[in-house]
């Protein structure tokens, strides 16, 4: 499975991560944590709510999706602001056109400006620096998320890597390359309403989002539910296995569609 977190972490390179401090508490309450996201890769499933299904934009099952959450500067005495958080997304599907972008020719690229690839990640602040007394921690707007491509006048297309002579022919087309062309394309993400469960058993663990995603002049509205990290499946119990990373309390099951195990249900989801 693709992971996307090493370029997340170029976000905001001098900021810190957020979710490190805690509040101290009196008597026997849980402390709460600062609102954050799981660091890492997300199995995120899609429900479409409106768009043709038929369509290139209406026919997503779901997708990994990249998270890191950031404290920013402002804290006491040079030290991070703990309570002024942001979060940074990335569909796995713009992560891999934008490193199919990245290189020159001879690498199935189109030198794409490395200096835009910021604008691929959909970024998005926290209302507040704790959670709710739901345990949930809200980023309403995001802004960036999208790619067009390819970038340089007269390229109609990311052209095709040349077959690895090391690695298996495709048994259906013996003389496909290794990595298929990319079209010229344009697609955009639009989160709204994206919150997650930050407690102390599920510390930014489970995510919901409504999203809005166009391609190609296309438009499809969906809700996606997130579960961190990202395990592969094949039946529910693989995904209730105690020891595949999942937190055990999670009411999770296997989305066939995309072969990862996935929230049984909205956040939050718990046996």
């Amino acid at each position: 499975m693709p992971t996307f977190t090493s370029l997340l972490l170029r976000v905001l390179p001098t900021a810190a991560v957020a979710g490190g401090a805690l509040l101290l508490t009196t008597g026997c309450q849980q402390p709460k944590i600062n609102c954050m996201a799981a660091h890492g890769d997300f199995a995120a499933v899609y429900e479409l709510k409106s768009g043709d299904p038929d369509s290139p934009c209406g026919s997503l099952a779901g997708d990994v999706l990249g998270m890191q959450s950031y404290s920013q500067e402002g804290g006491l005495n040079g030290t991070p602001d703990y309570n002024n958080a942001i979060v940074a997304i990335r569909p796995g599907e713009l992560g891999e056109l934008f490193q199919r972008a990245l290189g020159g020719p001879e690498e199935g690229g189109v030198n794409y400006n490395s200096d835009e690839w910021y604008d691929v990640n959909s970024i998005g602040k926290f209302t507040a620096g704790l959670p709710d007394e739901n345990d949930f921690c809200m980023a309403p707007d995001f802004d960036g998320g999208a790619i067009s491509l390819p970038l340089l006048p007269l390229v109609e297309a990311i052209p095709p890597t040349d077959d690895d002579p090391n690695t298996p022919e495709d048994e259906t087309d013996p003389g496909a390359p290794e990595i298929p062309e990319v079209p010229a394309t344009s697609i955009s993400y639009t989160w709204s309403d994206a919150r997650w469960i930050v407690s102390a058993d599920a510390q930014g663990t489970q995510f919901e989002a409504d999203l809005t995603y166009e391609r190609d002049g296309c438009t499809a509205e969906y809700h996606v539910l997130g579960l961190y990290p990202v395990v592969g499946c094949e039946n529910d119990d693989e995904c209730n296995d105690d020891a595949n990373g999942i937190n055990p309390d999670f009411a999770v099951r296997c989305e066939a569609s995309i072969g990862m195990c996935v929230l049984a249900g909205p956040p939050p989801s718990y046996e």
